[in-house]
């Protein structure tokens, strides 16, 4: 090639060792734990390329890959499956399957531990289903009886009778950030965990339609994920990268255009000791419509700061509308804890329907307090 058609940067094998490294860099930088408040900014360390040129790593204690985590959580990762073939379940998802491919794997579950040895998973993977069978990692079988089910959530509490199994702690979703890596894992047919990873997309998703603190969807919120979640691996758990649960996979179909969410662990554990003594979830409304407080609406309406929930819509006799609730009301606290359009929702869901409830109001520019009868959610 003449010299003046010939590309700049050097000689193609230093170009590409100059790459390699630029790509190392980027993948170590990528697998940051979440910083302690005395490492608040990133970390540059320097270091040569093949060439002696001078880079930075970010983030150079971040590990280089997932290799580990999946490695210590993957025990307590199970298959569940029927007892007699379904079809359309994992199996369907494989290039050239027919539609109907039968199969006895329903999806994915994790140990936990709750007054015993307990499996989460899905209720839609379980649902409409005779026996269940777990299968662990080694490749044992193990008969499973359905404790509870929330269909509402979509989550289902298993039991199986086998002691010393290991199992997943639950974290503080409500501490994850956007942008954090995790990873999802799955054991569709019982003879692998598979794995994927990405980031969180999102910690706040409301469903769509939601009455927020009103109706059933009120309390659902999602964590969004880029990281892929499909039939298989739906009901695994969603790993930070400390190894803790965050989240429960929930599969929105098989497209890969379409977006992956999960249940946050948060939510996860205000259900569990109901699934587990009743068997189901009785959850409470409080009938009104709520959206965030903006900058524009805290000056409008005299807040001190841009805080809790304004009320856009209350529901004809509601509890809220019995309590005296209106439109334009901005719910600042509940029982002494603060509010947001976010936290509401699963305050009111979790309240023990007939007892009052304290709400602080901001109304006509001054604090007001309402007194609140929680009721049973509709079904």
């Amino acid at each position: 090639m003449p010299r003046a058609m010939r590309p700049s940067g050097g000689s193609p094998r230093r170009r590409l060792a100059a790459s390699a490294v630029v790509a190392a860099g980027l993948v170590t930088a990528g697998c940051r734990a979440r910083p302690d408040a005395t490492d608040a900014s990133p970390q540059t360390s320097p270091t040569t390329d093949d060439a002696g040129r001078p880079t930075r790593l970010l983030y150079p204690a971040a590990p280089g890959s997932f290799v580990e985590l999946v490695r210590d959580a993957r025990s307590a990762v199970v298959s569940i499956h029927a007892t007699t073939p379904v079809k359309s379940g994992p199996a369907a998802m494989y290039p050239g399957a027919p539609p109907t491919s039968s199969d006895v794997a329903l999806g994915t579950g994790f140990l936990v531990e709750a007054g015993g040895t307990h499996v989460l998973t899905n209720d839609h993977v379980i649902a409409d289903v005779g026996e269940l069978r777990i299968v662990l990692v080694d490749g044992s079988e193990h008969p499973a009886r359905i404790v509870g089910r929330d269909p509402r959530l979509d989550l289902a509490l298993l039991a199986v009778d086998v002691p010393r199994l290991a199992t997943l702690h639950l974290a503080d979703s409500d501490q994850i950030e956007v942008g954090e890596w995790i990873v999802v894992l799955g054991n569709p047919f019982g003879d692998e965990v598979t794995a994927s990873a990405g980031v969180i997309a999102a910690t706040g998703r409301d469903a769509p339609g939601s009455l927020v603190a009103g109706t059933a969807l009120g309390f659902r919120t999602y964590l969004q994920l880029d990281a892929r979640v499909h039939r298989g691996n739906s009901g695994g758990p969603v790993l930070s990268t400390a190894g803790e649960v965050i989240g429960l996979a929930v599969a929105s179909g098989d497209r890969p255009t379409e977006l992956s969410f999960a249940i946050p662990a948060n939510r996860v554990r205000e259900a569990l000791p109901q699934l587990q003594q009743y068997g189901r979830v009785q959850r409470s409304w409080a009938g009104l419509w709520a959206r965030p407080v903006t900058r524009d609406i805290a000056a409008q309406l005299g807040l001190p700061k841009i805080a809790g929930a304004l009320v856009t819509k209350v529901e004809p006799a509601s509890p809220a509308a019995r309590a005296g609730v209106r439109a334009g009301d901005v719910v600042q606290s509940w029982n002494d804890r603060p509010v947001d359009h976010r936290n509401l929702p699963s305050l009111v869901a979790n309240a023990p329907a007939g007892k009052p409830v304290k709400l602080s109001v901001w109304r006509d520019r001054v604090a007001a307090e309402i007194d609140l009868v929680p009721e049973p959610m509709p079904e």
